[in-house]
């Protein structure tokens, strides 16, 4: 997508005002959109707002410094130039300064008449000098030539937001929506969740689903957050498959091994598993308490099943029609990373994941390594 960045322009007037014409001229000609004082109210009192609504809006701020100090902000005691770099810095845009190679050999109508006032010149110059890592220019020409190069390589290396003509939205969306959106549906990707965080979707879906299989190196944190919705689901016949790593297996030994480099992480994740084993067994207890004295024949079922090695992931699936996937990789635990919600289909991932679960399963159970906890 084209864009054109907007470059606010600092300086002084009097002194520098054919250097501000010839650096706009060529901010235009390199395609970008200069803003500074000739856009501003001559009263002072009404021009401050603006200039820093033009700041806030801009994506990179140039300084231009010479002979002069220039007039002063009432509100502050400090030149309007000094003022806007201040402004700038605060609201972290990038800032590029270029300073006069020799003040000393401007002519004395382009250099402030008083000490004080100079001493105030000097004393700002030092500021930027002390942030930044400013340049120097010596004319008009080389001025604008040392700004223009300077923004030609900020564009490439800064994320500045930048202005897009509107026209142009409709086209770079409609690629946009080809690249990535559309792929996305053809998987059944209908949301990423940046935090992991499931919500209320994940709450209904495990409460209402016939079968659910879930797959974690863990899955303390979702039984603790989800419990209601998993003895609603047994309680209404459903049945669930929990896959978990085998507490003595070498896949759960490097795992934690490889944690345990970033430092601490409170309780092991084999005894996390013992956690999990329980708190389903809490479950089971529940669900008749939860059933209006029904037959235990009418309850779904809880089993366990322990995996030696796994491609680290937590799978959530309900039934067929729904599911919640998150890779990831340590140190990191599945709360801390993004996460996709999936939906069904012929070539969704939904039913690459199920079919994954099921031959999973299988090998599980082949070996002995399920356990049915009930009701």
């Amino acid at each position: 997508m084209e864009k054109r960045y907007q470059v606010f322009i600092s300086s002084t007037r009097k002194d520098l005002e054919e250097e501000r014409r010839i650096l706009t001229d060529a901010l235009l000609l390199n395609q970008f959109i200069p803003v500074g004082m000739e856009h501003f109210p001559a009263s002072s009192d009404k021009a401050w707002p603006i200039i820093r609504r033009f700041i806030d809006e801009c994506d990179f701020y140039v300084l231009v410094i010479a002979g002069m100090y220039g007039s002063i902000n009432p509100e502050n005691d400090l030149s309007y130039t000094e003022s806007e770099y201040l402004y700038a810095a605060q609201a972290k845009k990038p800032l590029y300064a270029f300073v006069h190679k020799d003040i000393s050999s401007l002519r004395s109508g382009m250099v402030e008449p008083t000490a004080k006032r100079r001493r105030q010149r000097d004393a700002f110059i030092a500021r930027v000098e002390a942030d930044l890592v400013r340049a120097t220019w010596s004319d008009p020409s080389n001025l604008a030539t040392a700004v223009t190069s300077a923004l030609n390589r900020a564009t490439r290396e800064s994320s500045a937001v930048g202005w897009v003509r509107a026209d142009s939205i409709p086209e770079q969306f409609g690629a946009l929506h080809a690249d990535l959106l559309d792929p996305c549906t053809r998987l059944g990707i209908g949301q990423v969740s940046i935090d992991g965080v499931a919500g209320s979707e994940m709450r209904e879906n495990l409460a209402r689903a016939r079968t659910t299989r879930i797959m974690s190196t863990s899955a303390v944190r979702l039984l603790e957050i989800y419990k209601q919705s998993f003895i609603d689901s047994v309680r209404d016949g459903g049945r669930i498959q929990i896959l978990l790593p085998d507490p003595e297996g070498t896949f759960l030994a490097d795992v934690e091994e490889s944690e345990s480099a970033h430092g601490p992480r409170g309780v092991k994740i084999s005894e996390e598993v013992a956690v999990v084993r329980q708190r389903l067994l809490e479950i089971v207890r529940e669900v008749p308490n939860s059933g209006s004295g029904r037959p235990l024949s009418s309850f779904g079922t809880v089993e366990i099943g322990y995996f030696t090695t796994h491609l680290r992931s937590t799978l959530v699936l309900c039934d067929d029609h729904w599911g919640w996937l998150t890779l990831t990789l340590p140190p990191a635990r599945a709360p801390e990373t993004a996460s996709l919600a999936l939906n069904g289909g012929d070539r969704s991932l939904l039913n690459v994941c199920v079919r994954h679960f099921e031959r999973t399963w299988e090998v599980v159970t082949s070996r002995g390594s399920t356990e049915l906890l009930g009701p």
